[in-house]
């Protein structure tokens, strides 16, 4: 099983090799998932990015309802709005998402004992956020009240749900540790 503990300023998340081996797999999947419109922007030279970076570039509404929730609208009852903030703030929004995946990739790359810096548990914390939030929509987890559901009737789950249901409580594990670790730091921190 995981553990995840403090060693001096970093924190360290030991991982089992099945353990390690999904959270690749997934990751792969979300960094994949936030290029599937075909932006490759890391490929290009910074000068064909200089559209996109300036907001230049009409921005498509994400299709796929996972993407949505990782890039919202701003405001659903104006499509006008949400289509002028999407253009404005897409390209950076998905460049920082990415981001955080791609550290959380380079540690998982790394082997089963990941050492964190702040920052890079502030990443991890992050790509693991948007990692259950796209987990959560393809459950059907939209309120509270629907995740209690599943989890009362996880017996009626197809092994699909039930196994996309454990992945996301291991990853909601995951990211509570690291989240705790760092607060208990940080008031150490503080004390000093």
């Amino acid at each position: 099983m995981a553990a995840i503990d403090a060693r001096g300023d970093d924190v360290v998340l030991t991982l089992q090799d099945n353990e390690r081996s999904l959270m690749l797999t997934v990751f792969t999947d979300l960094a994949a998932l936030l290029a599937e419109d075909g932006d490759s922007y890391d490929d290009r030279p910074d000068s064909e990015n200089w559209e996109a970076r300036l907001g230049l570039v009409d921005r498509p509404r994400p299709v796929d309802p996972a993407l949505l929730r990782l890039l919202p609208d701003v405001d659903p009852d104006d499509e006008e709005r949400s289509a002028e903030f999407r253009r404005l703030t897409e390209f950076d929004l998905k460049q920082a998402k990415a981001h955080n995946v791609r550290i959380v990739l380079l540690g998982l790359s790394k082997g089963n004992d990941i050492s964190l810096t702040r920052d890079e548990v502030l990443a991890w914390m992050k790509g693991l956020n948007d990692l259950r939030l796209v987990l959560a929509v393809r459950l059907g987890i939209d309120t509270e009240e629907a995740q209690e559901e599943k989890y009362a009737h996880r017996e009626d789950l197809s092994e699909s749900e039930d196994l996309t249901l454990t992945l996301y409580d291991f990853l909601t594990w995951i990211q509570d540790r690291l989240t705790t670790t760092l607060l208990d730091q940080t008031q150490g921190d503080d004390e000093l």
